[in-house]
């Protein structure tokens, strides 16, 4: 039984069960809860409500988040839970409920992801792949969202690339020139295969 309910500075109360210290809440998670000296509620109840409420403040946080930015990862939400001070089982709780309704799409941020790098900042599927799982991407889901990358289409990338790399070689030796081209491409992720044929095409004297 709640026994008193002593205020506890801003926004805080000091609860008492049994007239033994429960501990110190926020003010607004006893009237939430309705919360009263005289409540007949067990200590393992209220540690319950605690838990859950918190959970609650979690998930709409993380929905927040998900609203202004639209896509995050499962890991760089858990990130920004715990930067918020949430409890590890508090950001599991929330977490594995915005799984469960769909609002952490990884695959879907994946595929974002490879699309801006298209546009803007080409990459072979290796420094793709690498970038994806520094971002906390499964590898099941990386690896479903690259095989959509087929081979020629990695190509034509390649060969977009060195063809404006390439006009600063003029000047350079042809097996120095290849050996700059080869590192290039390497760097920005593509494979071996796909770099010797690029160079093939563009520097075969």
């Amino acid at each position: 039984m709640i026994t008193d309910i002593q205020s506890h500075g801003d926004d805080q109360i000091m609860l008492f069960l049994n007239h033994k210290r429960f501990g110190i809440l926020p003010t607004d998670f006893i009237l939430k809860f309705g919360l009263r000296v005289g409540l007949k509620i067990s200590h393992d109840t209220i540690v319950k409500l605690l838990q859950a409420e918190e959970v609650m403040r979690a998930k709409n946080f993380a929905i927040n988040l998900l609203h202004e930015k639209k896509i995050y990862t499962k890991p760089e939400l858990e990130k920004e839970l715990h930067r918020k001070g949430f409890s590890q089982e508090g950001i599991n709780a929330s977490i594995e409920d915005l799984e469960r309704t769909g609002l952490i799409k990884d695959k879907t941020f994946a595929r974002q992801w490879v699309r801006r790098r298209e546009k803007s900042n080409p990459r072979g599927k290796e420094m793709l792949k690498l970038e994806l799982a520094d971002k906390g991407v499964a590898s099941s889901t990386i690896n479903q969202v690259l095989s959509n990358i087929d081979s020629n289409r990695e190509l034509d990338t390649a060969l977009q690339l060195a063809e404006k790399q390439v006009k600063r070689y003029k000047s350079l030796e042809l097996h120095v020139a290849k050996r700059r081209l080869h590192g290039f491409l390497a760097r920005r992720g593509f494979n071996y295969n796909t770099v010797e044929q690029v160079i093939q095409k563009i520097l075969s004297g």
